[in-house]
């Protein structure tokens, strides 16, 4: 550079300086066109990166978006032409942020995606100790936080509030103790606690931000007013601690006011204020808290009508102050509804749900969450065939909200938010005179977890046949997914890690172009479609009548699925409060409640079915009839098999979904049977109460097959057994298990339990083309979680999931000394070439002659 060009370059760089310590507006100005002047003498990267960062920081306080595309332009200029200048990094960091920027207007998740990217490789670029690596970990964090709000995906929050802590303890450590890190870790934190609930992480939280609000930053005063609001909002909703709202309100209308016309953070501080108006009406007790059931006024005095009115205004505001592609924008339209209907102006409620569910480009969640309380608003309003409509786009929705870009855990979180939606669409369907909407509704809404399981276990025979390659990469990529996920989202190139997050994102969106490409190809139109009710009713006409039992707040009843067609039993005396209470109990204490539960279930519920099917005299044992049971809800850790006189009208069996249940009866035929049987046998392990009878149970299993494989004790680990399973056809499991319904994470407790878990998600990633039948001799295999009760995760419902047709599990805890027993006369019958279910049905008529029902009840038989 010549001595002029230098310092024409230094006095816009000055004045940008000073814009950034004192916010004025003029020396903002002065640099924009200091360096636009340099650039028409000379282009190089120093000085592009220069105009970029004011024409950002101009776009920062005007919302142009004229300047953010101009910034962008010569950021990917400075980068692309100077690869090999000092600077470059600078730029690369810089193009990283304004990309991101764009998205937050916009929605373009190209720009996220490249953002992070650039993110990754600077950072990686930059050596430790470099006076700007921490900001350079704050780009990639503030990245990864974004990504995980557009997709939900935990593993990318988790990295990011590692980063955030990184730059924070570094900085402190040097004496910085940098403002924006500490704000930008308390957000992070925040955003954790909706998905842990881990109450400590907002306390942190609110000390990070309120230290970073009372900080002399006044560019940045606003931002951090919101932040800190936002998490006060968050923990007074854990909480209720009062003075946090009242806090939260006032700095959130600050933020608001101090924000000027057109700022591109307006929106986020619009909406914050939104949410503060929303939870004071809720402190005084409107009933607006859930939108799951729409609430109106209940009071008309003047300050009712004053909150009322303040939380219309604000949502007005966000809704004006979030443009057309703001990922904002669905929240601000939805509860701007809202607000509107709780002042009794229901079709505009409508009209804003209405518009949030049918638009393309919103996230699957809002659209669905949007699409329910349009329902439930048409419900307040009587009219059944108009809810009908958005709850059938709300249920088609659903599974997108549990996508396989996003962790297990975050699906299963995602499924939960809406549990009960099926049924309720289901019960709106059935009032409307279309019981096999129901029937698909259900089937669509339910089971989200196996349905994926069940894509991945499709015949490819076809496929292979006609277009090889594209069989091969599905293949491969259907067997990459199925790999064990590593907790982080960024792969590390000197770690040798299982799934991270960026590269389950890559093959998700890889899967769902070749899964688009293969339905481009003639005669594969249906590939990976489930089947349509009018198929499936086909397929159970050639086995037994199955019996969906549908229970929901708006009403309960069971649909019969026989000779091809549905017929509904209205259940009156069946409710979705009695069937949670009594679920509740179950959990609590089988053996004090499991009778009274068995004489409600007969009177309400298994009386009346039976009465319909014609089912309702006794038979010899060997001439019962079969019968599947689909229970929904919290119906699905109750006995139904063995209330009233069921087991001697009907050999009883259960399965989750219609689709699961057609999987096991038309899979092909095992051919080798359980000649050699694996049995995984742990009497006792480290941190567990022993189990005595185990060694009695695992002897009798080798008598019975001598040829059977043993795991027992030490032996028994979660590497050995996941390595013997797909050799075996039939397994059987002598230990304890942990259930989902009691908070654990669910799965078998082998010797290695403490170390190596053997959980729910690692058997039902499993594919397992030889799995016949699985006998659980362990406690609560078929227990659900309750906000989870639809979706079969828990031991058995995993076996399920990963192959077996057949599986034999319990609803609540046995003693080891029965468990045993049970197994021995199971396999006695099942060697005479009874079927698994009929095996069970022997095994436990014995049983029930010298027990009460709490002992042998909790048997089940899952599957054909």
């Amino acid at each position: 550079m010549t001595e002029p060009f230098i310092g024409e370059y230094e006095r816009a760089q000055a004045h940008f300086e000073a814009y950034e310590r004192t916010g004025t507006w003029s020396e903002l100005e002065a640099a924009v066109l200091g360096f636009r002047m340099l650039t028409m003498t000379r282009m190089d990267g120093p000085v592009a990166n220069g105009l970029a960062v004011s024409l950002w920081s101009r776009y920062e306080r005007l919302g142009d978006r004229a300047d953010l595309h101009e910034a962008i332009g010569l950021l990917r200029y400075a980068v692309g032409r100077y690869a090999s200048d000092p600077e470059h990094l600078a730029s690369a960091s810089n193009l990283a942020a304004t990309l991101r920027m764009r998205w937050r207007v916009s929605g373009a998740v190209a720009d996220l995606t490249e953002s992070i990217e650039l993110s990754r490789r600077v950072l990686e670029a930059t050596p430790g100790g470099h006076p700007m690596r921490s900001a350079r970990s704050s780009n990639l964090a503030e990245g990864l936080q974004t990504l995980y709000l557009h997709h939900g995906d935990t593993s990318a929050l988790d990295d990011a509030v590692t980063l955030f802590r990184a730059v924070v303890e570094a900085d402190e450590a040097s004496g910085d103790g940098s403002v924006i890190a500490k704000s930008n870790l308390a957000e992070a934190l925040r955003l954790r606690f909706e998905s842990s609930r881990d109450i400590s992480l907002l306390d942190q939280a609110v000390v990070l931000a309120r230290a970073a609000a009372q900080a002399s930053m006044p560019l940045l005063q606003d931002r951090f007013r919101s932040n800190l609001a936002l998490v006060l909002l968050a923990r007074y909703t854990a909480t209720r601690r009062p003075e946090d709202l009242r806090e939260a309100g006032r700095l959130a209308e600050q933020a608001v006011k101090q924000t000027p016309q057109g700022h591109p953070n307006r929106a986020e501080r619009a909406n914050a204020l939104a949410q503060a108006r929303r939870l004071e009406l809720i402190a005084m007790g409107t009933g607006i808290a859930t939108p799951s059931r729409f609430a109106r006024r209940t009071r008309s005095s003047a300050q009712w009508r004053r909150a009322g009115e303040r939380l219309a205004a604000a949502t007005a505001t966000a809704v004006q102050e979030t443009p057309q592609g703001h990922p904002s924008r669905a929240t601000a339209l939805f509860w701007h509804g809202l607000a509107l209907g709780f002042q009794g102006d229901d079709d505009a409620a409508v009209a804003l749900c209405r518009q949030v569910a049918q638009e393309p480009a919103f996230p699957p969640w809002q659209r669905v969450a949007a699409a329910r309380q349009w329902a439930y608003i048409e419900l307040w309003r009587a009219d059944w065939a108009g809810a009908l409509v958005p709850f059938v786009l709300a249920v088609g929705l659903l599974p997108h909200t549990a996508p396989r870009r996003v962790t297990q855990a975050d699906r299963e979180r995602a499924l939960g938010v809406f549990a009960g939606l099926a049924s309720d669409a289901a019960a709106c369907a059935i009032q409307s005179g279309e019981p096999e909407s129901a029937v698909a509704l259900l089937e669509q809404g339910r089971g989200v977890m196996l349905a994926h399981a069940l894509d991945a276990r499709t015949e490819l025979t076809d496929l292979e046949e006609q277009h090889p390659d594209l069989a091969r990469r599905f293949a491969e990529v259907r067997t990459a997914l199925d790999a064990p996920h590593d907790p982080s989202f960024i792969t590390r190139s000197d770690v040798d890690t299982a799934l991270t997050g960026e590269h389950r994102h890559a093959l998700a969106e890889e899967w769902q172009s070749l899964v688009e490409t293969i339905r481009s190809r003639p005669g594969f139109a249906r590939f990976l479609r489930p089947p349509g009710v009018e198929e499936m009713l086909a397929v159970a006409a050639g086995h037994g009548p199955v019996v969906m039992v549908n229970v929901s707040e708006l009403r309960c009843d069971a649909l019969l699925l026989r000779d091809r067609s549905v017929t509904v039993v209205p259940l009156p005396g069946l409710t979705l409060t009695d069937c949670a209470e009594r679920a509740a109990r179950l959990r609590m204490g089988p053996s004090e409640h499991v009778q009274e539960i068995l004489d409600w279930l007969a009177d309400v519920l298994t009386g009346p079915v039976l009465r319909a099917l014609g089912l309702d005299q006794a038979a010899p044992q060997h001439e019962l009839p079969r019968l599947w049971w689909i229970p929904t809800g919290p119906l699905a850790a109750l006995p139904l098999h063995a209330a009233g006189d069921a087991s001697d009208r009907v050999v009883s069996s259960y399965a989750p979904t219609l689709r699961g249940l057609i999987s096991t009866w038309t899979a092909p035929p095992i051919t080798r049977g359980g000649s050699d049987p694996l049995a995984v046998a742990v009497p006792s392990a480290p941190g567990v109460a022993a189990l005595p009878a185990v060694e009695l149970e695992v002897a009798d299993i080798a008598r019975k097959f001598p040829h059977a494989r043993i795991l027992n004790g030490d032996k028994a680990t979660r590497e050995s057994v996941l390595d013997a399973l797909p050799r075996h056809s039939w397994a059987h499991f002598a230990c304890h298990a942990t259930s989902a319904a009691d908070g654990f994470a669910g799965g078998l407790v082998l010797w290695d339990h403490a170390t190596a878990p053997l959980t729910v998600a690692d058997i039902a990633r499993l594919r397992l083309t030889r799995a016949e039948m699985a006998y659980l001799s362990a406690c609560e295999t078929n227990a659900p979680p309750p906000r989870l009760a639809d979706e079969a995760l828990h031991v058995a419902g995993a076996c399920h999931m990963a192959g077996f047709q057949h599986v034999i599990g319990t609803l609540w805890p046995v003693r080891d000394r029965i468990a045993r027993s049970t197994a021995d006369r199971f396999y006695d019958a099942l060697l005479t070439r009874s079927p698994p279910a009929r095996a069970l049905h022997t095994a436990v008529r014995e049983l029930r002659d010298t027990c009460p029902a709490a002992v042998w009840a909790a048997f089940v038989h899952v599957g054909g």
